[in-house]
């Protein structure tokens, strides 16, 4: 019988209040995760996790950015931060940018979708996304799904700025 506490969805006390969305979010896209992350100036740090792979994704975990330092791979979440828009990997071990990333290599997950989240002054803080073992396309209501929590999360952030933490 498999552990109920393995797949526990965790959140910082200020997101609390989306746990169940990210959960239903999971479930409706049929991701092995859900996370949101904050960003800081040298890592990504989850702020919520839902979704089978919570146990490689605790609150507080955080992943180094690679940065400038041509030698290591971009997590996929920098990208977003970098860019301020959506980032997609159908499948990162046929991407020349994300082969060999922490999560591929780490925990066997290769298909990414994230969006930005801002603060009350337009700055990009964070991300919320999902994250497959199986290569797949979202469709626009899939997008739409992952963007509306994004909101969620940028109007908890806009009253807020601490929630992420």
């Amino acid at each position: 019988m498999p552990d109920a506490d393995a797949h526990k969805t965790d959140t910082t006390a200020g997101l609390a209040a989306l746990a169940g969305h990210l959960e239903k979010v999971a479930e409706r896209l049929g991701v092995k995760s859900v996370l949101v992350m904050r960003s800081e100036a040298d890592s990504m740090v989850v702020a919520a996790t839902a979704g089978q792979a919570t146990q490689h994704y605790t609150v507080g975990a955080a992943g180094k950015k690679a940065l400038d330092d041509a030698s290591r791979v971009p997590l996929y979440c920098e990208r977003v931060v970098d860019v301020d828009h959506a980032a997609f990997v159908r499948d990162s071990r046929d991407d020349a940018t994300f082969a060999g990333n922490e999560d591929e290599v780490e925990f066997g997950l290769h298909n990414y979708l994230g969006v930005p989240v801002h603060d009350a002054g337009g700055h990009v803080v964070g991300t919320v996304y999902v994250l497959d073992d199986n290569p797949r396309d979202y469709t626009d209501e899939e997008l739409a799904q992952l963007s509306e929590l994004a909101g969620e999360v940028e109007q908890i952030v806009h009253e807020d700025n601490s929630s992420l933490s």
